[in-house]
């Protein structure tokens, strides 16, 4: 029931922090502006890295592309952060999409603090 809570909590949390942020950038704040870039970028790259993960034959994708074999038992699949194994060495994700996507999340949230500072300070609290 906790978690149910936190989960809400959170979603609640992300989306005045979006309103304000969208209502700061339309008066030209900068944080703002650079919140809604970052998390435009943080999604464009989590869905480039999922398009790796939609695979409709997994054993022929690591035969034919990674030319390697398929094992069950080893198999991982994860949205966070993407994962698809073949084997214990293979991965069908790229090793620069989890990377790329951590440095732009933590970028996205501190921007998003620096606008919700700026939003507290100012008055482009909603509401």
């Amino acid at each position: 029931m906790l978690k149910v809570f936190l989960q809400v909590g959170a979603f609640v949390a992300v989306l005045w922090c979006f309103v304000a942020a969208v209502r700061c950038a339309a008066r030209g704040d900068r944080w703002a502006l650079w919140t809604l870039l970052l998390a435009v970028l943080t999604g464009v790259q989590y869905l480039v890295g999922l398009t790796h993960l939609l695979v409709l034959d997994i054993r022929e994708m690591c035969e034919l592309t990674l030319h390697t074999s398929f094992d069950p038992d080893e198999h991982v699949e994860t949205l966070l952060p993407l994962s698809k194994t073949c084997n214990a060495d293979s991965e069908l994700v790229p090793a620069y999409v989890n990377p790329v996507l951590a440095v732009l999340a933590f970028a996205t949230l501190a921007a998003g603090a620096g606008t919700v500072t700026r939003a507290v300070r100012t008055s482009c609290l909603p509401g």
